[in-house]
């Protein structure tokens, strides 16, 4: 403690029997050590939500199924989801960037139509495969002009692509016409990325693991990820800083887009082919999924870590509520009501602990 600390007349009058400075609750500049425990306690409030909810959704359908908790039937929610996983990712860099990206449907949607039409016409997996990342990253490569070149709002943006990309899937089916791989016209290879796993692990929870990973780092450590990190929080310092923080603002919509291709890829193979607008099932659990995730941060930053919870929350919400014999039309209002409920129920703890700073 330092030495020009005052010491207070009543301490004086106390002499030897004093509490001294270090040990006084009245210390100046000092908080008492409940109130400081306390305070940290109602700071974490908000960031335990998420994964509460999700403990208790898996103790509830545990309790109401005996088939839920088995080995297969987790392993299958994880590989179902396995693909809404992909596009929360790509969302996730989108939001930590200040943005919002309604085109990730149709990147994940062009992606399986691209792949599964030159299967059909009798490509290789592989070169099928890259046409199909290449029209993930074309989609993300005309955001990042319209967003980043011409200042377009991002919601307003990819809205248009949105249309446009709705519009491109019926004019190349001829009107909606799904795309159907035969045995013959789909390679062993391709069909690996479905059937395929290793180690019983199947290919689509390992490939959205990798990319999971590879996102992290990027984000987590990386200058890049630093710079696309302080664009989503403090856009007028980007600006200042010029040509570099648009180059990672680009960035970011391209990775985006290179990860909805492998969700689209992933998609044409599990389908054996297209089905127009089948990647549009996954941009409103995407969004959802990150901003419950977004509540573990204190800051309110999507976190790769925040984002798989909140998947995991709608995947395990899905399969309880299938297993227990409720309608697949109870499944869209549950998980509406979950959205909202964490959301209130964060911002309501998260100011109820600033009035308590406060004060």
């Amino acid at each position: 403690m330092s030495q020009n600390v005052k010491t207070r007349p009543e301490e004086i009058s106390h002499g030897v029997n004093a509490t001294p400075p270090e040990k006084s609750d009245r210390t100046v500049g000092s908080k008492p050590a409940a109130a400081t425990s306390f305070q940290g306690l109602a700071a974490s409030l908000p960031r335990l939500l998420a994964p509460t909810l999700l403990l208790v959704l898996v103790v509830t359908f545990g309790v109401m199924s005996p088939n839920f908790l088995t080995a297969s039937n987790l392993l299958g929610v994880v590989n179902q989801y396995a693909l809404l996983l992909l596009a929360a990712i790509a969302m996730t860099v989108i939001v930590r960037s200040g943005g919002i990206d309604l085109s990730i449907g149709v990147a994940i949607d062009l992606a399986a139509l691209t792949t599964a039409f030159l299967l059909y016409d009798g490509f290789v997996a592989w070169f099928s495969i890259l046409f199909g990342v290449m029209t993930g990253i074309v989609v993300g490569a005309i955001n990042a002009v319209l967003v980043v070149g011409l200042k377009v709002r991002p919601f307003m943006a990819t809205l248009s692509i949105w249309f446009i990309g709705a519009g491109v899937q019926l004019v190349a089916t001829g009107g909606g016409s799904p795309i159907y791989l035969s045995a013959s016209r789909t390679p062993e290879d391709f069909q690996f990325l479905a059937r395929g796993s290793v180690l019983g692990i199947g290919i689509p929870i390992l490939t959205a693991l990798l990319v999971l990973v590879a996102v992290w780092i990027l984000l987590e450590r990386s200058r890049w990820g630093r710079i696309v990190t302080i664009a989503g929080e403090q856009p007028r310092t980007v600006r200042i800083a010029g040509r570099r923080s648009s180059a990672a603002l680009a960035g970011a919509w391209l990775v985006a887009g290179a990860i909805a291709s492998v969700a689209g890829i992933l998609l044409a193979a599990r389908s054996q082919g297209f089905v127009v607008n089948g990647g549009q099932a996954y941009l409103l659990d995407a969004i959802g999924a990150v901003f419950i995730g977004a509540t573990l941060s204190r800051t309110g930053r999507p976190t790769l870590a925040g984002t798989a919870i909140g998947v995991l929350i709608f995947g395990i919400l899905a399969n309880g509520m299938n297993l227990i014999g409720l309608s697949f039309h109870w499944q869209g209002l549950a998980r509406g009501a979950v959205l909202l409920l964490i959301l209130l129920l964060a911002a309501r703890l998260s100011k109820g602990h600033i009035l308590q700073r406060k004060t």
